[in-house]
């Protein structure tokens, strides 16, 4: 089997937000398609391979976050394909209106910009899922597994010891070591995270490939680096709220340990396109006063 990276440049920014295409005997699958605004780097990464848009034929997606499947109702408008996502996630993409209107209040006049057009997907072409399948495409079999935790839509699918992770495998870029769970709102749960990293180990990588960014092959060390990552934005979160701050301040505490971490200002950038830290600190907040309140008294 093989898998070839698709580098979506969201922004303009290389190595942020990847598809990973996947050839079968039944056409070619592609695993988080992006936003509507990369698509033609999509077709492009598609056209090097010597394939044409319309050899697409499975739309495979993590979850409906927009950076992951913003373009996914053009994509299959254009190709016929099936687009395969968790049930709780496919109503969104029959009717996008709610999920587009949440957006907007977050990004505003950015909109377009960073995502593009988000068509819905027809109900024809919908193949919704909810983790416990094995996917049969062309040569292919393809294991999915709920992993919540990160959103409550969340798959992964996992082939041969290939893990496609999405969001709940964390934020890796290539050439950098270092390593941030995603923690944006509305559906940010601790707890199940870390059951989705079990789950994760259970599949047995030897590949694991976030969409933030690209193959890593040290699928035992990643994902004791999430664990730690988890542990520490957690603990990080929860010192701030008990000592009476809130959003700015964690985002800033967030931005610093990268910072520190990473010491280079280009993958410092890269790092704060894929997980914005005020959209980090306002996911973990929820996540406090949602389950956790009474944690919150000092």
């Amino acid at each position: 089997m093989i898998v070839h990276t698709a580098d979506l440049e969201l922004m303009g920014a290389p190595g942020v937000v990847a598809a990973y295409l996947i050839p079968s005997s039944d056409g070619l699958i592609v695993v988080d398609c992006g936003p509507g605004s990369t698509l033609p780097k999509l077709r492009s990464a598609v056209s090097s391979l010597g394939y044409d848009a319309a050899d697409i034929r499975h739309i495979l997606l993590t979850h409906i976050h927009l950076d992951h499947a913003g373009g996914a109702g053009q994509l299959a408008l254009e190709t016929g394909a099936t687009v395969y996502v968790h049930q709780r996630g496919a109503v969104h993409l029959l009717n996008p209106a709610r999920l587009m209107q949440s957006a907007t209040q977050i990004y505003g006049a950015m909109m377009d910009t960073l995502w593009g057009a988000f068509l819905p997907v027809s109900e024809a072409q919908l193949q919704p899922l909810e983790g416990g399948e094995t996917l049969r495409l062309g040569n292919l079999e393809i294991c999915v597994a709920y992993t919540p935790g990160h959103a409550v839509h969340h798959l992964t699918y996992a082939l041969d010891g290939h893990v496609f992770c999405g969001d709940v495998g964390g934020v890796r870029l290539q050439g950098s070591p270092y390593l941030i769970a995603p923690t944006p709102p509305p559906d940010i749960d601790l707890e199940l995270w870390r059951e989705s990293i079990s789950k994760l180990r259970s599949l047995e990588p030897h590949t694991l490939y976030p969409t933030h960014f690209g193959a890593h092959l040290d699928a035992a060390a990643h994902l004791t680096k999430l664990e730690a990552s988890l542990d520490a934005l957690e603990s990080l979160s929860l010192e701030v709220l008990r000592a009476g701050g809130g959003r700015d301040e964690i985002a800033a505490r967030i931005g610093e340990h990268a910072r520190l971490e990473l010491n280079n200002s280009t993958f410092e950038t890269k790092y704060a396109l894929s997980t914005p830290y005020p959209m980090a600190a306002d996911g973990l907040m929820r996540y406090w006063k949602k389950y956790h309140p009474h944690r919150l008294e000092p």
